[in-house]
């Protein structure tokens, strides 16, 4: 029964929406109506059988039920992905605003501390080996040959060194206690990160793996649209009757399909 009423997909959305003006080939049948998603099974009489004006309005009616039935079930799946889809984009959002506040706040002060350290440790190591070449020297001389102030100087010299290193040695002791702060904190990015990632995965699957059901819902929405056409069309000849267009014909309807046919898009 399905091939009956199959259009390739390409034309498939301006078909359905047109469907209020455009004739369709007879019905030899009825048509049953089956979601693949629920399973709801809604079971439309062959109009070419039916005698009265009242019999076809009835069979639209039917046809317009099944229709928003099985665009409700679409709407829901969409609702759905879109839900999923949010809510991993919020995950990649937090994610993205957290590794930003990271580099700010914790990186950028923290590498520019240990530049500071690495440069004063610089001078302090060539002023240490300039001290010790001096020192060296003096102490090579004959003891009647040193200079009282020469001594004095290399002492203080040394006592200044002695505060540098000590302060140098209290500044990596910061500055590792940073590092280790800085590695929890990338740490608990990284898991951010991982977990971000995973949502917009099952999202984006999830997303995928509806694309079946809803394009289901779609081929049964062709075949209620060409029944209610159809069934309008025979009204108009047998009956020479001027049927509105319905809920097929209606903005919501061609709203719905837009949506529905977008959705499937991957």
């Amino acid at each position: 029964m399905r091939n009956l009423f199959h259009f390739p997909k390409l034309f498939r959305l301006c078909i359905i929406v047109a469907l209020s003006t455009i004739a369709t080939a007879s019905f030899s049948q009825a048509v049953n109506i089956v979601s693949p998603v629920s399973n709801a099974n809604y079971k439309l009489a062959d109009p070419t059988v039916m005698q009265t004006a009242s019999e076809l309005q009835a069979a639209i009616t039917n046809a317009e039920t099944a229709g928003k039935a099985l665009n409700a079930e679409a709407k829901a799946i969409i609702s759905a992905n879109q839900n999923e889809m949010t809510k991993a984009q919020a995950m990649k959002n937090d994610y993205l605003a957290a590794l930003n506040n990271f580099s700010k706040n914790d990186v950028t002060p923290y590498n520019t501390d240990m530049n500071n350290y690495t440069a004063s440790g610089t001078k302090f190591t060539e002023l240490l080996k300039k001290h010790n070449a001096a020192t060296l020297a003096n102490n090579a001389l004959p003891a009647k040959d040193r200079k009282a102030a020469t001594v004095a100087a290399l002492n203080k010299e040394k006592l200044q060194i002695d505060a540098w290193a000590a302060k140098l040695a209290k500044w990596k002791t910061s500055l590792d206690a940073a590092k280790a702060k800085l590695d929890v904190k990338n740490t608990a990015l990284q898991n951010q990160d991982k977990k971000q990632q995973a949502a917009n995965q099952v999202a984006a699957d999830k997303k995928k793996a509806s694309k079946v059901k809803l394009n289901g819902l779609l081929d049964q929405l062709t075949l209620c649209a060409n029944y209610a056409a159809q069934c309008r069309e025979l009204l108009t000849s047998k009956f020479k009757a001027t049927p509105d267009p319905g809920y097929f014909g209606s903005p919501v309807y061609k709203s719905a399909i837009a949506e529905l046919y977008n959705s499937m898009k991957i």
